[in-house]
């Protein structure tokens, strides 16, 4: 039963993000991740063409770039091949028309962030069983992550924080399914995730670097071959951006941030990170211009879903990575230059990290009535919001002061923002009905996680 549900999250959340991407397929990053896809396809890494649709670029050599790194356009490189050859468009055709750009991100969207969101919504509820979450609080912790967070709305646009999110929580549960022994691929194949993630985005490389020592020291045996396989496979993973920096500007390590158009504040510190602002921190979490709080008021439980793993001995070693990934990501929003993401509702740099946090929100599950009625009450304005979001806005304005309230509290009341809303009771109802079938405890088989030197320990419940 558990695999059945694991598949209806994931067909849910794909269904629904596809019925909403793409969103605002002319703002420039996306426009940039695209215009990388299609010179892909076409066996050329430069962007000429797209020099005037967007201010993301990098300039080396006389010719434009995409200043992100290509991990993304590379993964969409084969749905959009597809989506040409289905609606005829060829290289000698330029410009596009609206239509077929629109039908072209849909289809790099979907076959990217979508597809990992999805992944990253089943795959959180099976992790969580398998760590010895209930079945509820399991289902609970991948609907928040699915339909109660930002983590949605990002999921419709072409930008690589929910794939670098969804990367992290599968390496995660990779470590996790390891704990079994015997399993010498592990560590290679973990680095090759792990590295392909830094070619999707370089800011979650401290995040990688935690969850690659975690997997290194968390037993003690084979601890070289572990790091030996897990460089090994890491290069491999690298390798598609360094062959991409060495084709594009002449060095495999030279980066298209080194090279950005404008963006002068790039050039402070390291490619815009100095020093992290308590102030913008605040702001970050509570904030009602940029703060993640305010939007998925259910994410106040994870310190409590913290707590409650922490007492638990063999879950403290994951404990410290869901606050790690948190804080890696939060202190380097915070010491950003363009902390506030441009064109964005929320803090979108810290929806990285949602997949990791969501795992708290799995032991949170109360046992007295009125403590599940406050839970269910959170996440299902929790819910609201992330939908009218999607709804109404996933990039808001940066000179819009409050976001939440105009124009997406807003415009959720207009006869588009209704019909929208309708369409979003489509999951929700899916999920409740999930939490409504027969719990699959007794086809459970949990594995702990372990502490750090502890031995292994399996555990069947009956």
């Amino acid at each position: 039963m558990k695999w059945i549900k694991a598949g209806i999250i994931f067909l849910l959340t794909l269904v629904t993000v596809a019925s909403f991407a793409p969103q605002d397929y002319g703002n420039p990053q996306q426009v940039t991740r695209l215009g990388l896809t299609l010179a892909l396809s076409e066996g050329r890494v430069e962007i000429d063409r797209f020099a005037g649709l967007t201010v993301d670029i990098a300039h080396y050599e006389g010719h434009y770039y995409a200043d992100k790194p290509p991990g993304l356009s590379m993964l969409a490189v084969p749905a959009v091949v597809a989506t040409r050859a289905a609606i005829g468009v060829t290289e000698e055709m330029w410009p596009l028309t609206m239509q077929q750009v629109f039908l072209l991100m849909k289809a790099a969207i979907v076959s990217t962030t979508g597809l990992f969101g999805a992944l990253a919504a089943a795959l959180l509820y099976l992790l969580a069983l398998r760590l010895g979450a209930s079945e509820a609080g399991a289902l609970l912790a991948s609907c928040a992550l699915a339909m109660g967070t930002p983590f949605l709305g990002w999921s419709t646009t072409f930008f690589a924080h929910v794939a670098t999110g969804s990367v992290l929580l599968g390496a995660v549960a990779l470590i996790v399914w390891a704990h079994d022994g015997g399993r010498g691929w592990v560590a290679p194949v973990l680095g090759l995730v792990l590295g392909f993630g830094l070619t999707i985005d370089l800011l979650a490389a401290p995040a990688v670097a935690l969850v690659a020592l975690f997997y290194v020291v968390d037993r003690r045996e084979a601890r070289l071959w572990r790091v030996i396989g897990g460089i090994v496979g890491g290069l491999v993973g690298l390798l598609p951006l360094l062959v991409y920096n060495q084709l594009a500007f002449d060095s495999p390590f030279r980066l298209g941030y080194s090279q950005v158009v404008g963006f002068e504040g790039m050039k402070q510190g390291l490619f815009g990170l100095t020093v992290p602002s308590p102030v913008v921190a605040v702001e970050l979490l509570f904030g009602l211009c940029r703060g993640l709080l305010p939007l998925a008021p259910i994410l106040l439980l994870v310190p409590v879903g913290w707590v409650v793993m922490w007492k638990r001995p063999e879950l403290r070693s994951l404990t410290v990575v869901g606050i790690g990934v948190a804080a890696c990501f939060l202190l380097l929003n915070a010491s950003y230059f363009y902390w506030n993401g441009g064109s964005s509702t929320g803090p979108r740099h810290l929806v990285a990290m949602l997949p990791v946090l969501a795992l708290a929100l799995a032991f949170v599950w109360p046992d007295q009535l009125w403590g599940r009625v406050g839970v269910l009450a959170l996440l299902g304005l929790s819910m609201f919001f992330a939908g009218a979001m999607t709804v109404v806005e996933v990039m808001a304005d940066e000179r819009i002061p409050a976001p939440l309230l105009d124009p997406i509290l807003v415009g959720v009341f207009s006869p588009e923002g209704l019909s929208g809303m309708a369409r979003m009771l489509v999951p929700w109802l899916g999920f409740a009905a999930l939490a409504l079938l027969r719990p699959s405890g007794p086809e459970r088989h949990q594995l702990a996680a372990r502490p750090l030197d502890a031995p292994l320990e399996v555990k069947l419940e009956k």
